[in-house]
């Protein structure tokens, strides 16, 4: 092996490791911190700007249910299954600058916490069965004429949000 070839391979190598390295935090925490610049409008408008930093939750999927076949049914049931899916409400930190109206006015700011949550969801499904049953041995075999069906699954949320609002 030529020594270029392995100077290529050795970057190639140190490329990839690093932008591995670089996405681990965001991917280890479940969120993409956002923080929101506003201290250039302090600066040119020579006012207190609001500051706001949040997170950007990232789902994470589960595994959804399979298809399961039922005696009477020609379809199987949850042929659109439902997918499970996990993140985290993120943390947020707004604070907002109040003018004084009054003197006396001892309140020049409004802030804003919320707390990190868990939240699980259920993404709909959806089961058919056409008018016709599984075959019947007391035909020979063939199908019943049945009643047709449909069915979804109702989507769910599951989450418990806080917040803190504060005047000072």
């Amino acid at each position: 092996m030529s020594i270029t070839l392995r100077g290529t391979i050795a970057v190639l190598a140190g490329c990839i490791a690093a932008a591995a390295g670089s996405s681990a935090p965001a991917v280890a925490s479940g969120n993409v911190p956002i923080e929101v610049p506003l201290g250039g409008v302090e600066n040119a408008l020579h006012i207190d700007a609001p500051r706001l930093s949040t997170e950007a939750p990232i789902p994470i999927p589960g595994t959804p249910e399979g298809p399961r076949y039922a005696k009477d049914h020609v379809l199987p049931e949850h042929a659109v299954p439902r997918l499970p899916l996990s993140s985290e409400l993120p943390a947020t930190d707004a604070e907002v600058p109040l003018p004084q109206l009054l003197a006396t006015d001892d309140v020049d700011r409004l802030g804003l916490t919320t707390e990190e949550s868990a939240v699980r969801t259920l993404t709909p499904g959806a089961s058919v069965n056409p008018p016709l049953s599984g075959p019947r041995p007391h035909l020979f075999g063939l199908p019943d004429v049945s009643a047709p069906q449909a069915a979804v699954g109702t989507p769910d949320v599951q989450a418990q949000p806080g917040a803190d609002l504060a005047l000072g």
